[in-house]
């Protein structure tokens, strides 16, 4: 029961980390899509959702520790979409947000870096359940809500 206990407090603690880095990151990407940032506030977002990296890592260990290795994995897996997700981001402020980020297709790999990150962290929170809830099949409808609400 205590073994329950602690992977349900871990996952939690990292379901809500990643989910909040993933909002930051949202938020900043949408921002420099609609051009309402200037440099100087979207280097100041990007360095606000790189600093949500620590509290990231630091859940992704605890579940780690907890275990089992399916959510571990999966949560490994939602920290590194979300680095790479921002790192792309972070290249277009790293070159002043040009006008060429204007153009549409430029976005579409970020798109993707997006949609990504959230099939990994829907997949994470679904491991997590199984581990949490073995018997229970049904599916995780408010977890989805939350996910895709952006």
């Amino acid at each position: 029961m205590e073994d329950l206990k602690a992977r349900r407090t871990a996952y939690a603690l990292c379901a809500t980390a990643v989910i909040v880095r993933r909002d930051a990151i949202t938020e900043l990407m949408d921002s420099m899509r609609s051009w309402d940032l200037d440099l100087e506030q979207a280097t100041q977002k990007l360095q606000q959702a790189r600093e949500m990296r620590a509290d990231v890592m630091r859940t992704v260990g605890a579940v780690v520790v907890e275990g089992p290795a399916s959510p571990a994995g999966s949560a490994e897996s939602a920290a590194q979409h979300l680095d790479v997700w921002l790192d792309g981001l972070a290249y277009w402020i790293g070159r002043g947000m040009p006008d060429t980020m204007r153009e549409p297709d430029q976005w579409r790999g970020r798109l993707e870096d997006k949609t990504l990150t959230d099939e990994a962290i829907e997949r994470f929170v679904t491991r997590c359940r199984r581990v949490l809830h073995p018997d229970d099949d049904r599916p995780a409808r408010a977890w989805r809500r939350m996910l895709r609400r952006r």
